[in-house]
């Protein structure tokens, strides 16, 4: 098009640090070009893409002018000069009979390679946060959020691995290999793929706070978390040994937390946003901290929350939005060093919000950036960190609130308590053992909302009941007895997919027991007969009481069952009343002949009398 240019302007040296690239950033209008040079579109090549390719010369302006040269061969030569190394805004314009059209502002670094300098180090570090996979029904779901995550995760560390630094739930992992989903397989192939590419840090199987873990005695918890995850990353992750003694705090560390961390072997700690706000403001987030324990002192770094919204960038270009951070980086350490500072000794984490990997091209252009400048930007990950500095700045730690972590564990501290209870009952190589587990694990994360515990809470509740009322007697039922001695016979019928094994107690006044306890084993949607030797003491109808226990007899399984015994005859009694009944037919016997005999002495007598 004619009267089409493109114009490329410098502007000032950068010297107020990051700072000053973010005021030029979000207020165009601070740009102030100190030379330009112009292209005529008609003459700028084309890429395949339709974008314009433009060369621009550059120059020392120092370097120009000791060599003679006047402003006018500068412009004769179309150079570009600045005026000694450091960081520059650039601004490239499109004009169309002189009305400019479209414009874009970006960052050149101009660096002297004849000098020695230190570099600055660089930490990129993304993260796969802690979700919950598992269901009710004991299948895990992952969800569409978390699929996307790993999918960006992916994408980034098959490009650049190396170069990160990468923290993955143990939690997620486990979901997702247990997943039935083909898809699900298929991304976790990837994932283990491109995690043995980069620099892995071990953490807990799931979020659980180590400072409400250590002000609720859960310290055996934590611990156990911290293995389990470590033995999970490891048995999936067999090529990469994950790093072990660094913590990632997603939520504030308060003294105990730090002080459990310690005592776990941990050696540094790396505060998200979220962990770090805790701490308050600083002027420079890159400086070197520590905490102290006892006699333990731990590194810490805290993520530049400058840079948390940048990397999460998703909508404009990522290779603008790239320059911007690097050259913000480049900034900052020219910054420290013309205070007087020493950039090596300084430290600065990238990475998002919650360290999840938003856009993957984008950490990938400013990767690609800062490599380009070994001397001034030193890539390195979390296996490089370096000892804590005794002299490195101390913060306060505020005290957290623990409330709703304390409630928390001391509800699952209940439920797990009611569930031992069955110890003795329910073989312990159940799977029921595992799911209920499983699931009080799952309840004590940071990342499980309230409603999902509850239902969780009250899945179990319903499974725990329905165990301890599947064995029963049918009630009211009558027992016969055709004698003294007899025998009860108790046909105990078992409701649940488990054998169950329980102690029975039969109690009544009215009957001698050989045995009033009795332990039995009723198989699963089964029965089992109970036999229990009886002596009545009386006749008639009485009830008689029986309860169920678990196994040891800790604890009563249901209500009380009534059941009834009927004797129709005792043998001692019969003995008196036959005693009886042959002393009657003797006696009438007895009268019998007695009457016979006076009767015939009476007619004898009346014989006698008339012969006289």
């Amino acid at each position: 098009m004619k009267n089409s240019v493109i114009r490329v302007s410098i502007g000032a040296r950068v010297t107020g640090g990051d700072q000053e690239v973010r005021d030029l950033i979000s207020n165009p209008s601070l740009f102030v070009a100190t030379d330009s040079v112009d292209f005529a579109t008609q003459s700028l090549l084309r890429k395949q893409d339709g974008q314009f390719e433009i060369a621009a010369l550059t120059g020392d302006l120092s370097v120009v002018m000791g060599n003679g040269l006047t402003s006018e061969s500068q412009n004769d030569l179309k150079k570009i000069e600045f005026s000694g190394p450091g960081i520059y805004p650039i601004r490239i314009e499109s004009l169309i009979n002189k009305v400019v059209r479209a414009n874009v502002t970006s960052f050149v670094n101009r660096v002297d390679l004849s000098t020695r300098i230190e570099p600055m180090p660089v930490n990129l570090l993304v993260t796969l946060d802690s979700t919950n996979t598992l269901q009710l029904d004991g299948s895990h779901v992952i969800s569409e959020l978390t699929r996307e995550k790993i999918s960006q995760l992916v994408s980034l560390l098959e490009l650049d691995g190396p170069l990160v630094s990468t923290q993955v739930s143990p939690q997620v992992i486990d979901g997702l290999s247990k997943s039935e989903k083909p898809a699900d397989q298929e991304l976790l192939l990837r994932l283990t793929n491109a995690i043995s590419k980069t620099n892995l840090i071990a953490t807990s199987y799931l979020a659980f706070d180590p400072s409400g873990a250590s002000q609720t005695q859960h310290e055996k918890e934590f611990n156990a978390l911290v293995e389990l995850g470590q033995s999970t990353l490891s048995s999936r992750f067999t090529s990469n040994v994950a790093v072990s003694d660094v913590w990632i705090a997603r939520t504030p560390l308060d003294q105990f937390g730090v002080d459990l961390l310690a005592k776990s072997g941990y050696r540094s700690i790396i505060m998200l946003p979220a962990a770090g706000a805790a701490l308050g403001s600083f002027d420079n987030t890159a400086r070197p901290y520590r905490l102290v324990s006892g006699a333990k002192t731990v590194s810490l770094f805290v993520v530049d929350p400058t840079y948390v919204p940048q990397l999460g960038e998703t909508k404009n270009s990522s290779f603008i939005a790239a320059s911007a951070i690097a050259a913000q980086l480049l900034a900052q350490r020219s910054k420290i060093e013309s205070d007087g500072g020493t950039p090596s000794l300084k430290r600065t984490v990238l990475t998002t919000q919650d360290g999840a990997v938003l856009n993957s091209n984008l950490i990938h252009e400013i990767l690609l950036i800062l490599k380009r400048v070994p001397q001034q930007i030193s890539i390195q990950t979390l296996s490089d960190l370096p000892e804590p500095r005794q002299d490195a700045y101390k913060p306060d730690l505020r005290v957290k609130d623990i409330s709703q972590f304390e409630i928390r564990m001391k509800n699952i501290d209940l439920l797990r308590a009611d569930l031992n209870k069955l110890n003795s009952t329910l073989d312990q190589n159940s799977n029921t053992w595992g799911i209920w587990n499983e699931r009080l694990m799952v309840m004590s994360s940071d990342t499980l909302t309230k409603t999902q515990r509850e239902e969780f809470a009250t899945q179990t509740r319903n499974e725990l009941k329905s165990l301890r009322t599947a064995v029963t007697l049918e009630e009211g039922t009558t027992f016969t007895f055709g004698s003294r001695k007899s025998q009860l016979r108790l046909d105990l019928k078992n409701s649940s997919n488990e054998d169950l094994t329980i102690q029975v107690k039969v109690e009544s006044p009215k009957l001698k027991l050989d045995r009033s306890t009795a332990v039995i084993e009723v198989p699963a949607n089964g029965s089992n007969e109970l036999v229990i030797n009886a002596v009545a003491l009386s006749n008639g109808l009485f009830p008689v009481g029986v309860r169920i226990f678990t196994a040891d007899g800790s604890s009563q399984l249901g209500k009380k069952i009534e059941i009834s015994a009927r004797v129709n005859a005792i043998a001692g009694l019969g003995q008196v009343v036959t005693g009886v009944a042959l002393l009657l037919l003797l006696t009438w016997w007895a009268a019998h002949f007695r009457r016979k005999y006076r009767t015939q002495v009476s007619d004898e007598s009346r014989v006698l009398r008339s012969d006289a």
